[in-house]
This record gives C-alpha cells, sequence and structure tokens, in this order.
C-alpha cells in the first residue's frame, strides 16, 4: 500500500511526476510502530518549485498578493478540517467485516449517486480511522499524574485539539496559515488519499521555520529511536565498561590503546542495545517478509559502526 501510494497518489511513477499534491520533489518516510504494535508511517514530502525556506514563502507572499491567494486556495483544497456537507455520524451496521469502512475497497467513481455516497464514505471513514480526535490518557502523559484531577481536558490535551472552528483558509497578521476547520476534533487529511487508502491519514503543512525543524526533529527521532528503558541503557554501558577494563585493548608495545579502546567502547555499547531492543510481532513479520522500515526518493549511503 506504501509503494501505491508513493507511486500512484504521490505521482512518482506518472509520466508528468505530478499526483495529489502537485509535483513532488522528494520524500523521505520512516516506518514506526505504536505501544501496541500496528506499524504506521511518517513522511516528509518536499513540492516542486516551493521557496526553498518558510521565510522565503513569506516574503514571496508579502511581495505577490494573487501568490498569497492563490496558496490559500491549494491549501484549502488539500487539507480538509471539516466533514462534508449533507452528511450524518456513522451509523455500525450488523453484517461481514467487509462492510466496515476501513475493511472495505475505494468505491467505483462510475457508481449510481457516487458524488453523494462518496461523502458520507468520507466522513465514516474519519470516524472509524481514528480522524476524529478522543481524548486518552496518551494527550496528558507529559503532564505529572498527581495533578490529573485539576486537567481540562479541551484546553491541556498536548496535541491541542480541539482547534478553534475557522470559517475560511486565510494566513493571519504574521503571516502564518490557519486552515478552514469546522469541526475543531477533526484532524487535517486529504479526502483523496483517505477515500484511497481507508486508513488515518494525518496531512499537516510545514508553513513556518519552527514547524519544518519540529517535524524534521520529530522524523529524525523515529529513525533512531530504540524504545529502551534508562535502565537498560545503563546496564548496556556499564556491561561494555566491565569488558573493556578485563580485557583492554593494546597496542605492539603492549600498552593500552586509548583510541582503539574509546572506539570499541561505541560499538560494544551500541550491541549490547540493540540486542536488548524489543520489537513487536508486526516489525518481526515485515523484517522477514523483506518490507522497508524507511522510504525515500534519493539514495543515501550507508554509514556502519565499524568504520569509527
Amino acid at each position: 500500500m506504501i509503494t501505491k501510494f508513493l507511486d500512484i497518489i504521490l505521482g512518482a511513477k506518472r509520466a508528468s511526476k505530478i499526483g495529489i499534491l502537485g509535483k513532488v520533489k522528494g520524500w523521505y518516510a520512516v516506518v514506526e510502530a505504536q505501544v501496541r504494535g500496528s506499524l504506521h508511517l511518517h513522511i516528509l514530502i518536499w513540492i516542486d518549485g516551493a521557496p526553498a525556506s518558510p521565510l522565503d514563502m513569506k516574503e514571496l507572499m508579502n511581495s505577490d498578493p494573487e501568490f498569497k491567494e492563490k496558496l490559500a486556495r491549494w491549501y484549502d483544497d488539500l487539507i480538509c478540517q471539516s466533514f462534508p456537507k449533507e452528511t450524518v455520524p456513522y451509523v455500525a451496521v450488523t453484517g461481514t467485516p467487509k462492510q466496515l469502512p476501513v475493511l472495505s475497497r475505494p468505491m467505483d467513481p462510475l457508481s449510481p449517486n457516487y458524488e453523494q455516497k462518496r461523502d458520507q464514505h468520507h466522513r465514516d471513514l474519519c470516524e472509524n480511522t481514528g480522524l476524529v480526535h478522543e481524548h486518552n490518557a496518551t494527550c496528558f502523559k507529559h503532564i505529572p499524574r498527581h495533578i490529573h484531577s485539576l486537567l481540562d481536558p479541551d484546553t491541556d490535551c498536548r496535541f491541542q485539539l480541539p482547534r478553534p472552528v475557522v470559517s475560511e483558509t486565510h494566513f493571519d497578521e504574521d503571516g502564518d496559515l490557519v486552515i478552514r476547520c469546522e469541526n475543531g476534533q477533526l484532524n487535517g487529511h486529504n479526502p483523496t488519499t483517505t477515500l484511497c487508502l481507508g486508513c488515518n491519514t494525518n496531512l499537516k503543512q510545514t508553513a513556518s521555520g519552527p514547524v519544518a525543524m519540529a517535524m524534521v526533529e520529530y522524523m529524525l527521532n523515529y529513525t533512531v529511536k530504540l524504545q529502551l528503558d534508562t535502565s537498560i541503557v545503563f546496564s548496556s554501558l556499564c556491561a561494555s565498561i566491565q569488558t573493556l577494563k578485563i580485557d583492554p585493548p593494546k597496542d605492539a608495545d603492549g600498552e593500552i590503546d586509548r583510541a582503539e579502546m574509546s572506539r570499541l567502547m561505541m560499538v560494544k555499547a551500541t550491541n549490547k542495545l540493540v540486542g536488548k531492543r524489543e520489537l513487536t510481532g508486526q516489525q518481526t513479520a515485515s523484517q522477514l517478509l523483506g518490507r522497508k522500515n524507511n522510504y525515500t526518493s534519493d539514495e543515501y549511503k550507508e554509514y556502519w559502526w565499524s568504520s569509527l
């Protein structure tokens, strides 16, 4: 499904290279496992022809009002934070699992009353894939437990949900993008992508420098995250130190080779940490099936610890 998304929806394998977001210049994606084990993708996408930085984008908007207006319309068409008009809340029906929104195939555009059915199916997917936010313990995990009784869920949610209702997409006085929002609990998403994939497909713009840096840090953190307890990290370091203390590397003169000792310290500690890493069943199955843990439009040079 990931490759189909990249090849068709993003347009990587199209002759024009144009997809749902326009012409894509590049992407970098990593696969992450939730606490429950399920796998999902985080992806950064670069649009061809876009200004090099958020600062350049703001300068262009300030100098070209027509571009600014077109950009607002593009974002409004791309990111949805509202339910389709004339739709109703999802009502569960009895029957086979294939009738569930998240397990059904995309609708046939040639079917009768397609647009009306599509809009309702869109809403059904939103309400069944986690796109509609509901407060839970994850929202407040950084707040000390002893003051949880004082929480105001709508104010203290770390995801800053619900969002304020916004009548139309616009840029505020600081030049920051504000997306039209008719439902403060609905995460931003692209309707076409959600309808095609039938799963949670959050979409967020990086229209400011801090947001762009935060997104990059977020992605890189998932790339290297080991999900290990502090006690395991320190025990691995202690074991590595003890091993080198008992049998330190020596040079040709029989003296302790400090440089080699430092290198081995890094290698041994890393090997022990990797060995103690807990993998979910889904991660293990994905690896055995030869699935990738990252996807990118470019090639990167591999880096090996042994080169230290």
